[in-house]
C-alpha cells in the first residue's frame, strides 16, 4: 500500500470519527409548559427549594431534583422550577458523576431546562417556532431570563469540558460562539447578573475559540480580571480561576493559592447557592 493511499485512509477515517462527535440540537418549543401556579404547585415548589439548599450530596441532590420534578408536574411553566433543574442536572454531572456518558445526558437536561425557561418568553418562544434556532432568537431574551440562558451556556460548557472527547471539542468548537451570543445577550439586559459568572463563561468561550471564530486570549485576560472584581462576594470565580485558568496558564503556584483561599473561606459570608459552595 502506498503511502499516500495509506494517509488518505487516515484522513477518511478522521473525518468519519469527527463527524460522529458533531453535536446537534434540536429546538425543543414543543415541550414547552404553560405557567399555572396553583396552591399545591406553590406549596410543592416551597418544599423543594427547602430541599435544594439542604442538597450536600449526591443522594441529597437527587432528592431535590426529584422534589422540583413534581412542581413541574403540578405547573409545567413554573420559570424558576425549570432553571433550578438547570443546575441541578449541572452540578449532578460535574460533582457527583464519573461515566463520560451519564455526565453528557445531565449536562444535555440541563440544557433543554434552560431552554425550556427560556420558552417562557413569548417573544422568544414564536421566533424558534418560526424556524429561529436558539442563540440566534436569544435578542428576544430579556433579564427575567437570564437565569435560563445562563445555566444554557454553564452546562454546554461542562459538557465540552467533561463530556466530549478531543474530537468532540474539536468537531464542536463553534458551540462557543452560539454561548457568547447568550452571554452577550446577559451582558445587555443585566449587566449586574452573576457576581463574576458570566465574566468566567466569556473567559472559556475566548480561550477555546480560534481567533478566527472570535477567539482572543488578551480578551480572556480582561474578562478573569473583570470577573474576580465582580465577584468579591462569590466564591466561584476565584474557584474558576484556581481550577481552570491558572492551570490553564501553567501558573501552578497562584492555582494551588486560590483553591486553598476558597476553601479556607467562611461559606456562609458568600452568596453562591449553597450546594454549589460545597462543590468549590
Amino acid at each position: 500500500m502506498s503511502h499516500k493511499f495509506s494517509g488518505a485512509l487516515i484522513l477518511v477515517f478522521v473525518l468519519l470519527t469527527l463527524s460522529g462527535c458533531a453535536m446537534t440540537w434540536t429546538p425543543h418549543w414543543e415541550e414547552a409548559g404553560v405557567d399555572n401556579p396553583t396552591a399545591q404547585s406553590e406549596q410543592l415548589a416551597d418544599q423543594a427549594r427547602l430541599i435544594f439548599e439542604q442538597a450536600k450530596d449526591r443522594a441529597s441532590l437527587l432528592e431535590s431534583i426529584e422534589a422540583h420534578q413534581k412542581v413541574l408536574a403540578a405547573n409545567p411553566g413554573d420559570y424558576a422550577t425549570l432553571v433550578a433543574l438547570s443546575t441541578q442536572h449541572i452540578l449532578l454531572g460535574t460533582a457527583y458523576t464519573e461515566e463520560r456518558g451519564e455526565k453528557t445526558k445531565n449536562f444535555q437536561m440541563a440544557m433543554l431546562y434552560a431552554e425550556r425557561g427560556m420558552y417562557t418568553n413569548a417573544d422568544f418562544k414564536n421566533s424558534v417556532v418560526g424556524g429561529t434556532l436558539p442563540w440566534d432568537a436569544a435578542a428576544n431574551l430579556g433579564k427575567e431570563e437570564v437565569e435560563a440562558m445562563f445555566f444554557w451556556v454553564t452546562a454546554l460548557q461542562y459538557e465540552f469540558k467533561e463530556g466530549m472527547t478531543l474530537a468532540g471539542k474539536i468537531v464542536n468548537v463553534r458551540w462557543m460562539q452560539h454561548a457568547l451570543k447568550f452571554l452577550d445577550q446577559i451582558e445587555q439586559v443585566a449587566p449586574d447578573f452573576g457576581g463574576g459568572a458570566v465574566e468566567v463563561a466569556k473567559v472559556i468561550c475566548y480561550y477555546v475559540l480560534p481567533g478566527s471564530m472570535g477567539g482572543s486570549e488578551k480578551r480572556g485576560d480582561e474578562y478573569m480580571a473583570r470577573a474576580v472584581i465582580k465577584g468579591d462576594d462569590w466564591l466561584m470565580p476565584r474557584w474558576a480561576r484556581g481550577k481552570y485558568y491558572y492551570v490553564l496558564k501553567g501558573e501552578d503556584e497562584k492555582s494551588r493559592a486560590d483553591l486553598q483561599w476558597v476553601a479556607t473561606r467562611n461559606r456562609n459570608q458568600f452568596n453562591d447557592p449553597a450546594p454549589w459552595k460545597i462543590h468549590f
